[in-house]
């Protein structure tokens, strides 16, 4: 135990530790109430609103939406995906170290820069594997809100950072688990943000998100 210590806290290892034990602070103050469990799935930046959107956006959003599906980042709220990810690498970082870096006390630094490359591959691929359950809900739900005609007319909360004619997702309560939605406002409408709350009004001529209005007694313009 004391040699795993020194191993976590050896100065090769000490940025995945502290990465670490961010995540867990991040987990602990989950579990007290100090934080919300962020149940936003990757967005893809600017240049793709919307991962699970019919729209398009650039090249690299191309790029980012291919390496989210395959990866399964963009299928798993991304507080989780990035959580198992940091663990596992700290993992493979330990491991990998300890096995191929020399002798304790006599470790590089360049060797140790090297095996984050293997070690993110491998925790890239372990991260795919353990999410993919979760995903699987994750698309469940997601599934069942696209289909469900009772949504139209439920009231819900914007999840995403900012919710506007182009991009957005929702959560609305129904029986049983919440679900998400892909979300637009009608052009014009002033941007909402999240967690105001809105009201579903129709789904999309192609089915693929909901147009929603704002319910927020003073929404900010």
């Amino acid at each position: 135990m004391i040699e795993l210590f020194q191993e976590a806290l050896a100065i090769y290892n000490l940025p995945l530790t502290a990465l670490l034990g961010m995540v867990v602070f991040y987990w602990l103050m989950v579990m007290v109430g100090a934080l919300d469990f962020d149940l936003d799935l990757f967005e893809g930046g600017s240049e793709v609103p919307d991962l699970s959107a019919d729209h398009g956006g650039g090249s690299l959003g191309g790029a980012m939406l291919t390496a989210g599906k395959f990866l399964g980042f963009s299928q798993v709220p991304i507080a989780i995906w990035g959580s198992f990810f940091i663990l596992f690498l700290w993992l493979a970082g330990l491991i990998l170290n300890y096995r191929f870096n020399g002798d304790a006390g006599d470790r590089s630094l360049a060797t140790a820069a090297l095996l984050l490359i293997p070690g993110g591959i491998l925790s890239l691929a372990a991260t795919k594997l353990i999410t993919y359950p979760v995903a699987k809900l994750f698309a469940a739900m997601t599934d069942v809100a696209t289909e469900s005609l009772a949504i139209v007319g439920q009231d819900g909360v914007v999840t995403t950072t900012a919710l506007d004619h182009q991009f957005g997702q929702v959560q609305v309560q129904q029986d049983g688990a919440p679900a998400l939605l892909n979300a637009r406002l009608h052009p014009g409408q002033s941007p909402l943000q999240k967690g105001d709350r809105i009201r579903v009004l129709e789904a999309s001529p192609e089915g693929s998100f909901y147009y929603v209005e704002s319910t927020q007694p003073h929404t900010l313009p």
